[in-house]
């Protein structure tokens, strides 16, 4: 799921007493601390902003999931934009493949006869669309592939990627994240739940009076 920030979030104090709170995950064997922001008056999530953790952080990252995804011989890897964006990168480049492919989500001049699946995030407002452009097909066709996301929540993202990818004549060997948030993603992906393999697990988190507990069901 590439995660951005849901638009909105207003400077409340709660919100203010919440951005203060930070949970501490281990990603690939080493504790991350990440900090809890809202996400409406309910809800909040431990936010990973990928491209903010530095290129050391990316090829750590890439070489985990390349670890993890190697065994299953992939020909290429394939990821959605924006923050799927440095995982794609990384994962290919540890796995020693040159080329990659990302499924957009903002509409541009050369996608317009992609392939397209609507999703939904857990961090962004609306309805989305990931757009496929039709010249990446004949990269996919036929060929192993593994999908890579920063973080699996509603699992929307993956399964609009795994759409595109099978809709392109892939063949969809597994897929990487570097955390899984909540369990709601199994659900969303079905059977290709199975497919998926993290570096590390973060819960969701209820709001109470300016504080932010873990949901039980989530952990």
């Amino acid at each position: 799921m590439g995660r951005a920030m849901r638009r909105g979030i207003g400077t409340s104090l709660t919100e203010k007493v919440i951005r203060m709170q930070a949970y501490t995950v281990e990603i690939a064997g080493e504790p991350m601390t990440l900090p809890i922001v809202p996400i409406n008056d309910k809800l909040a999530i431990s936010l990973l902003m990928v491209i903010d953790m530095g290129v050391r952080f990316g090829e750590r990252i890439g070489k985990a999931l390349a670890q993890k995804l190697g065994p299953l011989k992939p020909d290429i890897v394939v990821g959605a934009a924006t923050l799927g964006i440095p995982v794609v990168i990384e994962v290919s480049r540890a796995l020693g493949l040159d080329q990659y492919v990302i499924a957009q989500k903002s509409p541009k001049i050369h996608l317009a006869d992609a392939l397209v699946e609507e999703l939904q995030s857990v961090t962004s407002s609306g309805k989305q669309r990931l757009m496929l452009d039709r010249r990446a097909v004949p990269l996919l066709a036929k060929r192993r592939v593994v999908v890579v996301d920063d973080v699996v929540a509603t699992g929307s993202s993956l399964a609009a990627t795994f759409a595109l990818a099978r809709a392109a004549g892939a063949e969809i060997v597994g897929a990487g994240v570097i955390l899984t948030e909540g369990h709601d993603w199994k659900k969303t992906l079905g059977a290709d739940a199975r497919l998926v393999q993290g570096l590390g697990h973060i819960p969701q988190f209820a709001l109470a009076e300016g504080k932010a507990v873990p949901m039980l069901e989530t952990l």
